[in-house]
């Protein structure tokens, strides 16, 4: 029996077996699945008024608008809102992403007596909603005279920076060899100097983690800026884009626009980000 040259399999071919193929048709269809309403979005910000009104299921219109876009811009302060949100986002999340690290390294390199019970502390703050604790932390800001300022959104992130981002770090940093640590403190060195040229360098995995969500965070916080920024010039892209859907007036069209613009810088950033967020958080989990 001849074999012919055509039936054999390739050099460098890969046979995919059937159930990876089915495998990866789920998750295909998960995919699709969760990708569809950004594609509704995307679709209904193009549409006219009266096509979205129709009420039907159609991802794309028959003729896109593209002037939905500018209607944004000529209706609202769009390019001043996101200014406003690209400073609050950033300087919050840098301040949070510092100060847990600082916060982290003590708990997961130095050793004292109760860092244990203080660390099982901070994390029963994640229990608290921030429901509870608007009124009072308003009534600080207020006789401080800095509401409607930035500083109550930005400023708290530089004082600790969060129990999740302070649990998720020293989960990382437990992981880290102790060697380096002790040999460095034998040469000499400070606390201060082994957390800058030692931790951080092997913790950049867990940083862009924890400074890509709480970006996303800050980015897309509604309650706090509608909270302390009165003034309709010094409020947030969310905040803002809430005032095209009111009691009398419902513009759906240039709120999908809007949502649109507002949806570009993160997919932009987890795009660029995606496989430092997927190695941080698996090396992170496995963290004793």
């Amino acid at each position: 029996m001849t074999i012919r040259p055509s039936s054999l399999p390739r050099k460098g071919a890969q046979i995919v077996a059937p159930g990876r193929l089915a495998l990866y048709g789920i998750l295909t269809l998960f995919a699709a699945i969760f990708i569809l309403p950004f594609v509704w979005q995307l679709g209904g910000s193009l549409k006219t008024p009266a096509e979205l009104a129709t009420g039907s299921f159609s991802l794309f219109p028959a003729v896109p608008q593209w002037e939905n876009y500018a209607e944004v811009f000529r209706r609202a302060p769009i390019a001043t809102w996101f200014a406003n949100s690209v400073v609050i986002a950033v300087l919050g999340t840098l301040g949070a992403t510092l100060t847990s690290a600082f916060c982290a390294y003590g708990f997961a390199v130095l050793r004292a007596r109760g860092s244990r019970l203080a660390f099982g502390m901070v994390l029963l703050t994640i229990l608290v909603p921030y429901q509870v604790l608007i009124i009072p932390e308003y009534i600080v800001w207020a006789k401080l005279g800095l509401t409607n300022t930035p500083i109550p959104l930005v400023l708290p992130w530089f004082l600790g920076g969060g129990a999740f981002n302070i649990f998720l770090l020293r989960q990382f940093m437990l992981g880290l060899p102790r060697d380096m640590v002790d040999a460095a403190r034998v040469d000499g060195a400070s606390e201060f100097q082994i957390f800058r040229r030692v931790i951080l360098p092997m913790c950049g995995p867990a940083l862009a983690v924890v400074a890509v969500f709480h970006f996303i965070f800050m980015w897309n916080d509604f309650l706090r800026p509608l909270l302390y920024l009165q003034d309709p010039s010094a409020t947030t892209l969310p905040v803002g884009l809430a005032g095209f859907v009111t009691r009398f007036a419902r513009q759906w069209h240039l709120l999908l626009a809007g949502s649109a613009i507002a949806l570009a810088p993160l997919v932009i950033i987890f795009a660029l980000a995606q496989r430092v967020i997927a190695r941080g958080i698996s090396v992170a989990g496995v963290r004793k």
